[in-house]
C-alpha cells in the first residue's frame, strides 16, 4: 500500500501535532519488488510525509521463520543482513535500518519525554502528597488507647485541644489550621452576624416619632394623662410610661438572639470536636449531649440577665451629653424644616419673587408662615407639648437603644461564648476516673479505621514515587549535546549549519542582535535543564531580531550556556553591542518554570 495514502499518520498528526512523539516505522521491506523502492526510499528519507522523528526500517521474522521458530537473535543477524546486501537500502544511511537503530532512538524518546514532563509531574504528586498527609490527618487521633491510662490520657488530651481550639472560635482569633480551612468553625465571626440582627431588630421596633400621626396619637394620651400640671409644663411621669412600653419592644429580639448564639454555638461545638475525635463516635456524642446541656443552663441565665438590662433601661438615666445634643439637634431639624417649607411656598405662588412678585409680600409670607410654625411647636398647647416630648423619646430611645444593644451582645458573648470552653473541660474531666465509660468512648469508628489505612497507604506510594522522581533528578544527565567541531543536518535538512553544537530534535537558528542600553528584554525559564525563551518585554531587541517563545538558548557568542542562574548572569553582563545566540526551534512544549524567571 501507498504509504502516503496510509490515515495512520494523520491520526498521529490529530494527537501530536508538533511531531515530538512520532517515530515512523516501515515493516515487511522484503515484500517490496525489484524496481519498486523509490517509494519506500522517498518515505524513508523524509521527502514524501516527513515526520520531525523521521523513520525507520524494519524487517521482522517471516511467516516461516515464525514456523521454524527461528530465535530472535537469528532473525535480528538476518535483519542486518538483508539491508547490508539489498542493492538500494544498503546504499543508504545505517541508521535507518534495523530493530536496534529503532530501539535506540525510542528509548532517546522516552528518555526525553521523560525528562520534559517530569517536574511537572513531581509538581503534581507533591500537591498530591500534602493533600492527602492532610487528609491523613484529619483521620489520626492524638495518640493510642489501648490501656486505661492511655485512654485517661488520651480524653484529657483531646479535651485540652477541643478546649484551645474552641477559645481561638470564641476570641477571633484564627489562626490554626484546622480553623482556616474550615471558615464554619469561625464561631466569633458568625455570632457578630446575630448580634448584628439583634442591632437591625431593635432598630426596627423604634416608632416614627416624627409622624404627624404619632405626635397627634401622642398629644392624645398627654392630654389623658394631665394632672395637676401647670399649663406649658409637661409631665415626667409621662415620658416614664411611653418610655417604658416602647422599650418593651426589645425583649422579643434579645431572646431570639440568645437562642440563635445557643444554636450556633451548639454546631459548632459538634463540628469542631468532630474534626479533634473524628475516629470516635461515642465521645462525640458525649460532647455534644454535655454541651446541649451546658448551653440550656446558659442561656436561660442569659435571658434573665438580658430581661434585667430591659428592667434597668425602664428606668431613664444619662449623664451623657448625646441626649441633650440629640433634643437640640431635632428642635433645630424641625425648625429648619418650618424654614424651608416657608419659602418653598413663596416660591409656589403666583409670580413669586425671581417672576417679578413683591419681595415685602414674600417677607410677610414667610413671617406669617414663621409665626404660624412657633404657636403650634412651642405655644402652650398640647400639640407643642406633644411635639417637645416627641423629640425627648427619640433623643432618649436612640441612646437608649445602642445601650443595650451594646450590653446584650456584650451578655450573650460572655454568658453563652466565653464560659462554654472551661464548663466543658470540667464536666469532661470527670470521666477520667469512669474506666468503662472511657472504654466505651475509645472505641473507634471502623469505616474511619478503614479510610485511615487506605490514605496511609496511598501516602507511603506517593512518598516514594516522590523520592524516585527526585532521585531522578538529582541524578538525571543534561540535554544532549554534540563535541565542538561535530557538524550535523538539523531534522528538517534545510541546510542550516550547525556549527559546533546540535538542536535536540529541532530546527536550528542563529540570529544576531544588537544589545540597547535595556538589555536582550527576554524572560527566560528553567524547564527541564534548558533554557527557555517564555516572554518579551515591549520593544525587545531579542523580538524584533527574530527570536521566538519556545526558543531553547544554545549557544552564547559560541560558548554553550552552563547552569541556568549561570546563562542568566553570562546575558546580563553582555554590553551594548552585538550578541550572538544559537536557538533550538521547534522541540520546546510549556512547563511551568521549575525556577524563577529573569528578564536580562
Amino acid at each position: 500500500q501507498d504509504i502516503a495514502t496510509i490515515d495512520i499518520l494523520e491520526r498521529a498528526h490529530s494527537v501530536d501535532p508538533l511531531g515530538e512523539r512520532t517515530l515512523g516505522v516501515l515493516t515487511k521491506p522484503d515484500l517490496i519488488g525489484p524496481g519498486n523502492e523509490d517509494e519506500a526510499v522517498a518515505v524513508l528519507t523524509n521527502v514524501r510525509k516527513p515526520l520531525k522523528l523521521g523513520y525507520v526500517m524494519v524487517k521482522n521474522r517471516s511467516q516461516a521463520q515464525v514456523k521454524q521458530a527461528t530465535s530472535n537473535v537469528a532473525a535480528r543477524h538476518d535483519e542486518s543482513k538483508f539491508f547490508a546486501t539489498h542493492p538500494i537500502f544498503s546504499r543508504l544511511d545505517k541508521g535507518l535500518f534495523g530493530i536496534p537503530n529503532l530501539t535506540s532512538k525510542l528509548t532517546k524518546l522516552l528518555v526525553h519525554r521523560i525528562q520534559d514532563d517530569l517536574a511537572p509531574m513531581k509538581r503534581h504528586v507533591e500537591v498530591l502528597l500534602s493533600k492527602v498527609r492532610a487528609d491523613v490527618r484529619a483521620v489520626s487521633s492524638y495518640g493510642t488507647a489501648e490501656t486505661p491510662s492511655e485512654r485517661q490520657k488520651l480524653l484529657v488530651t483531646l479535651t485540652q485541644e477541643f478546649a484551645r481550639h474552641l477559645n481561638d472560635c470564641v476570641r477571633g482569633e484564627y489562626r490554626d489550621r484546622l480553623i482556616v480551612v474550615n471558615p464554619n468553625l469561625r464561631l466569633y465571626t458568625r455570632a457578630l452576624v446575630i448580634f448584628t440582627e439583634l442591632q437591625s431588630r431593635v432598630v426596627d421596633a423604634a416608632p416614627d416619632f416624627r409622624s404627624r400621626r404619632f405626635i397627634d396619637n401622642l398629644a392624645k394620651d398627654l392630654d389623658g394623662l394631665r394632672g395637676r400640671e401647670l399649663p406649658g409644663f409637661m409631665s415626667a411621669q409621662s415620658f416614664y410610661m411611653f418610655i417604658q412600653q416602647y422599650i418593651d419592644a426589645w425583649l422579643p429580639p434579645a431572646r431570639m438572639a440568645a437562642a440563635q448564639t445557643r444554636a450556633l454555638a451548639a454546631e459548632v461545638v459538634a463540628e469542631l470536636f468532630s474534626k479533634i475525635a473524628v475516629s470516635y463516635p461515642v465521645l462525640r456524642e458525649e460532647f455534644v449531649q454535655v454541651t446541649a446541656t451546658i448551653l440550656e443552663k446558659t442561656e436561660e441565665k442569659c435571658i434573665k440577665l438580658l430581661e434585667a438590662l430591659i428592667l434597668r433601661e425602664k428606668d431613664p438615666f444619662t449623664i451623657n451629653e448625646f441626649l441633650q445634643a440629640h433634643i437640640n439637634k431635632l428642635r433645630y431639624d424641625r425648625f429648619e424644616s418650618a424654614v424651608q417649607s416657608a419659602f418653598t411656598n413663596v416660591a409656589a405662588q403666583e409670580g413669586g419673587i425671581s417672576g417679578g412678585g413683591s419681595w415685602q409680600a414674600a417677607k410677610e409670607h414667610v413671617a406669617s408662615a414663621m409665626r404660624s410654625w412657633y404657636r403650634d411647636a412651642h405655644g402652650v398647647s398640647s400639640a407643642a407639648n406633644a411635639q417637645d416630648m416627641a423629640a425627648i423619646l427619640e433623643a432618649y430611645w436612640t441612646l437608649a437603644s445602642k445601650r443595650f444593644v451594646d450590653n446584650a451582645c456584650m451578655t450573650l458573648d460572655q454568658h453563652i461564648l466565653s464560659t462554654l470552653g472551661p464548663k466543658l473541660q470540667e464536666q469532661c474531666y470527670q470521666f477520667v476516673h469512669n474506666e468503662q465509660q472511657l472504654e466505651s468512648f475509645f472505641t473507634e469508628d471502623p469505616k474511619i479505621v478503614a479510610k485511615r489505612k487506605d490514605l496511609i497507604q496511598l501516602r507511603d506510594r506517593l512518598v516514594k514515587a516522590n523520592t524516585a522522581m527526585a532521585s531522578i533528578q538529582a541524578h538525571r544527565a543534561p540535554p544532549p549535546r554534540h563535541s565542538t567541531g561535530s557538524r550535523q543536518p538539523d531534522s528538517a535538512h534545510n541546510g542550516i549549519s550547525h556549527g559546533d553544537i546540535s538542536s535536540v530534535g529541532g530546527q536550528l537558528i542563529r540570529i544576531t542582535i544588537d544589545i540597547g542600553k535595556a538589555g536582550l528584554g527576554l524572560q527566560l525559564a528553567d524547564e527541564g535543564g534548558r533554557v527557555v525563551v517564555r516572554g518579551f518585554r515591549p520593544g525587545s531587541p531579542a523580538q524584533q531580531a527574530g527570536m521566538n517563545l519556545g526558543d531553547i538558548l544554545l549557544e552564547i557568542n559560541g560558548a554553550i550556556p552552563g547552569t541556568f542562574m549561570g546563562t542568566i548572569q553570562k546575558l546580563k553582563s553582555l554590553g551594548p553591542g552585538p550578541v550572538h545566540l544559537a536557538l533550538d526551534r521547534g522541540t520546546a512544549k510549556h512547563i511551568s518554570p521549575a525556577a524563577p524567571a529573569h528578564l536580562p
